[in-house]
């Protein structure tokens, strides 16, 4: 799906990137309750490229509804605001994805919906992740893939206090229980998350459906192959073989090119031109969309 897009979020650089989503119920499950989108501007402007993975629970309707709004509301918050640092501007997007989803839970239909929310932001040479329950985001630089958010589960935080080994953790029967999720409540702590990006970096926002059945050493792997499409084609092929007893979804970025600071000149002209912006909405199965940079 392609739509034209407005902005928000302070002074980005635009990075070159190529990225691709893709999202299956899994090998066992009839519903997804996954929704995965993402907003990438074709031109250097106010606002960064934001990528958005939320993994959805409350049962097949409810779950469905709290997942696609989560990640709609993100998008919607991200490029309509006024321009902002990027920090206060991913962790403002995801506090109103909660509020949007608590009181849409409020109603006899959606009672007791949540979902999880994990946002990229891309921003001149930085990357700011806005991170709500156990969706994750990897960062593979150099070949070394490295876990940037934290689990907000019970099994993660008794990972944390190192009361269980991560062997045990695996099989742990309370592994599927939230600490903190969108829609819980009215307000949500947003865990905010900044690292550096470099040309050749990826990242990999992912449900825990995925993270579940596949090893870093494959994520990196993955990151490896010769686009963001075949990699994220890849990690969900992995997860489906290993049974996916849980919806499997995907988001790959790959930090291309080097990062261009145009002067400020350049930038309004850029965003006054109307030119076409892109944002990918997806939900399986059998469903992707991708961007490759043009030769």
């Amino acid at each position: 799906m392609t739509t034209p897009g407005m902005s928000a979020a302070a002074g980005a650089d635009l990075p070159e990137l190529a990225w691709a989503l893709r999202s299956h119920p899994g090998a066992v499950r009839a519903d997804n309750e996954d929704f995965v989108g993402a907003y990438s501007p074709t031109v250097v402007e106010d606002h960064a490229p934001i990528f958005v993975v939320c993994d959805g629970m409350g049962g097949h309707a409810a779950g469905e509804v709290a997942s696609r709004m989560a990640v709609e509301s993100v998008l919607t918050t991200w490029t309509t605001s006024a321009p902002t640092p990027t920090q206060q501007a991913i962790r403002s997007a995801v506090r109103q994805a909660n509020a949007v989803v608590f009181a849409a839970s409020l109603d006899a239909e959606t009672r007791g919906m949540g979902t999880t929310c994990t946002a990229l932001a891309l921003s001149g040479r930085e990357g700011y992740i806005g991170h709500v329950g156990d969706s994750r985001c990897y960062l593979v630089h150099r070949g070394q893939c490295s876990q940037l958010t934290a689990d907000h589960s019970r099994v993660g935080e008794m990972l944390r206090m190192r009361l269980i080994t991560p062997e045990q953790a695996a099989h742990h029967p309370s592994r599927s229980q939230l600490t903190r999720s969108l829609g819980n409540a009215p307000a949500v702590q947003v865990d905010i998350v900044r690292t550096p990006v470099a040309k050749g970096d990826s990242f990999v926002l992912c449900s825990d459906g995925v993270w579940d059945l596949v090893s870093r050493q494959e994520i990196a792997q993955a990151c490896a192959l010769p686009s963001a499409g075949e990699g994220a084609e890849a990690l969900i092929e992995w997860a489906l073989e290993r049974g996916a007893p849980d919806n499997v979804t995907v988001l790959v970025v790959h930090v291309t090119g080097d990062l261009v600071e145009l002067p400020a000149d350049q930038r309004r002209r850029a965003r006054g031109g109307g030119l076409l912006q892109r944002l990918g909405l997806v939900r399986g199965p059998a469903r992707d969309e991708s961007r490759e940079p043009e030769a």
